[in-house]
């Protein structure tokens, strides 16, 4: 099934909405993973390794309505090491307990700041439920990753979605346990003159104006 891109009317836009989550949302299944949630030493939600690799991933559910447009994520992070970073930001949709589909797939540069909000624009409408998958690289078993704030922007009851959709979507999942479909969205950052925020335009950082 391809996958269509949707045009933002200037009306849906002033639609928008952010859905405000936290790091403490992530989880994991590998057990390499150890997954510290904020305490009285650190606020974030701080990512360890007892072995290196690079394809580390945490996963948060999002609880997005059925036939919302989402545009845009923001990642707010902060790394130690200069080899470790996140790698890759994944979106997938999911209805049976065997299969999913990736509806959104953006790769992150290397070279982005040690402390940094990623924001990555798509166009994806919910159609089922959503993880978002976050892949990481650690170089290193002594480096960390933290996150903070997790920030959804989308366009509620955007398109109604039909029965038939939702089957045929199912359907194809089910043909292809999992199946990858190009990205509607492109990868967007900039780098913010703040001591807690950054952003990064693709390879290169842009100072904010």
């Amino acid at each position: 099934m391809n996958e269509t891109k949707q045009t933002v009317s200037r009306k849906n836009l002033n639609r928008e909405q952010t859905l405000l989550l936290h790091g403490v949302g992530f989880v994991t299944g590998d057990p390499t993973i150890r997954l510290e949630y904020p305490s009285v030493m650190h606020p974030g939600t701080t990512v360890t390794v007892s072995e290196a690799g690079d394809k580390k991933w945490i996963y948060m559910m999002l609880p997005i309505t059925r036939g919302s447009l989402i545009t845009r994520f923001q990642l707010a992070c902060h790394r130690t090491g200069l080899e470790s970073h996140i790698s890759l930001i994944r979106l997938i949709e999911q209805s049976s307990p065997l299969s999913a589909t990736v509806v959104h797939n953006e790769p992150v540069g290397a070279s982005i700041p040690s402390g940094c909000t990623i924001e990555s624009a798509c166009n994806v409408i919910a159609a089922n439920s959503l993880l978002l998958k976050v892949c990481m690289v650690f170089a290193n078993t002594d480096d960390t990753i933290e996150f903070g704030a997790v920030e959804v922007t989308y366009v509620p009851n955007f398109q109604p979605i039909k029965a038939g959709y939702h089957r045929e979507r199912e359907m194809t999942a089910k043909q292809q346990p999992y199946s990858l479909k190009p990205s509607a969205g492109y990868f967007l950052s900039r780098l913010k003159a703040s001591a807690s925020d950054f952003f990064i335009e693709k390879h290169k950082l842009i100072p904010n104006k």
